[in-house]
């Protein structure tokens, strides 16, 4: 038997790092993403998909994605949607009204079991109300197959952010086999004692350089006696953010050239690619980073550039020159101005005096 692992869909996303172009085709691209999960569904034979909370972005959902949402359930008709709502999304199903279909069942802030012979798996939306009781009262046979599903931060992970959290100490001996989680946007995963394992599936498909490298699901395969899952690789495309050393380069130019080409043999045409541009430079090299987005775009889905270079400027390099760049250059070292503000007016000048201001 089958069963699919995913979480933080969050379908409907403005996706405010792209283009309101390119933010349009990755909105639809996510949900479509879903659809094909659905299919998959379908194709494997799968008996439920976990959905571990944040299937939307937030309680409002717009009509056509309401309306995609539920068609792709429905059709997956021998496939059981097992949803939990995160800390998103609580309120969503306001949004559906009555279009969700009959194999779309729900958790809720109580224990909730749905039962496939002797595999039991067990949710619960974790409130202020129940969070003192939430794993005295958790009772698992022993004898299952037992798999949990939880929306939350595990105790211990760093994150800035504010949510819910799992205790797995706390769940430690209860006969879990699996804990599906949601919250965290990358796959990972642990032990939670000699019997079980929990995982975060990752959110299906990015939506910004804070989701990096490749998404999916985990799928989960169990002929009742034991339990084995598996990371599958699904979105539609990468996001990824490299980092190049302009350190000892000496034409901008030619650099570019090596970036554009390292990324080709690394990275899909379909990829979004943030460069950060890190190292310190002397003053002639004067880095142009419309040229290098521009190129990333032509051999891309999205580019974009962050400089994060310093200049370096060394007295020896001008000491003897004799020409009005040496002139200027040593009268500004020789200034009161920070060695921020000298390397600034330094660059500025030196572009000046090449005429490209």
């Amino acid at each position: 038997m089958k069963i699919i692992h995913t979480a933080d869909l969050h379908l409907d996303s403005r996706i405010d790092s792209l283009p309101q172009d390119k933010g349009k085709i990755r909105r639809d691209e996510i949900l479509r993403t879903f659809e094909k999960l659905c299919e998959y569904a379908i194709k494997e034979g799968v008996l439920a998909v976990i959905i571990a909370g944040d299937a939307f972005d937030t309680a409002r959902v717009s009509k056509k994605t309401a309306e995609r949402f539920s068609a792709a359930i429905s059709s997956a008709k021998d496939t059981d949607f097992l949803y939990l709502s995160g800390n998103h999304d609580a309120e969503f199903l306001s949004a559906f009204g009555d279009i969700l279909p009959d194999n779309f069942k729900v958790f809720k802030n109580e224990w909730t079991k749905f039962n496939y012979d002797n595999i039991t798996i067990s949710g619960i939306t974790l409130d202020k109300y129940n969070a003192p009781f939430v794993y005295d009262n958790l009772k698992l046979n022993e004898t299952d197959i037992n798999i949990v599903c939880m929306h939350g931060q595990v105790l211990g992970y760093k994150s800035e952010e504010a949510a819910e959290t799992v205790s797995i100490p706390m769940l430690k001996n209860k006969h879990i086999d699996y804990l599906a989680l949601g919250h965290i946007h990358s796959y990972s995963q642990g032990k939670i004692d000699e019997r079980g394992e929990y995982a975060y599936s990752g959110c299906l498909d990015g939506r910004g350089f804070d989701e990096t490298g490749v998404k999916g699901f985990v799928l989960i395969d169990t002929d009742g006696k034991k339990l084995d899952k598996k990371f599958v690789p699904f979105c539609s495309r990468v996001f990824y953010e490299k980092e190049f050393s302009v350190e000892n380069e000496t034409s901008f130019y030619s650099f570019r050239n090596d970036v554009i080409n390292a990324l080709r043999g690394e990275c899909a045409d379909t990829s979004l690619i943030k460069v950060i541009l890190k190292g310190a430079h002397g003053a002639d090299f004067m880095i142009d980073g419309e040229d290098l987005t521009a190129r990333l775009n032509e051999n891309f889905f999205f580019g974009k550039v962050y400089d994060k270079t310093t200049v370096k400027i060394r007295e020896e390099d001008y000491a003897l020159d004799k020409s009005v760049r040496g002139e200027f250059v040593r009268s500004v070292l020789s200034s009161d101005l920070s060695e921020e503000d000298k390397n600034a007016v330094i660059v500025t000048g030196l572009n000046a005096l090449k005429g490209e201001l």
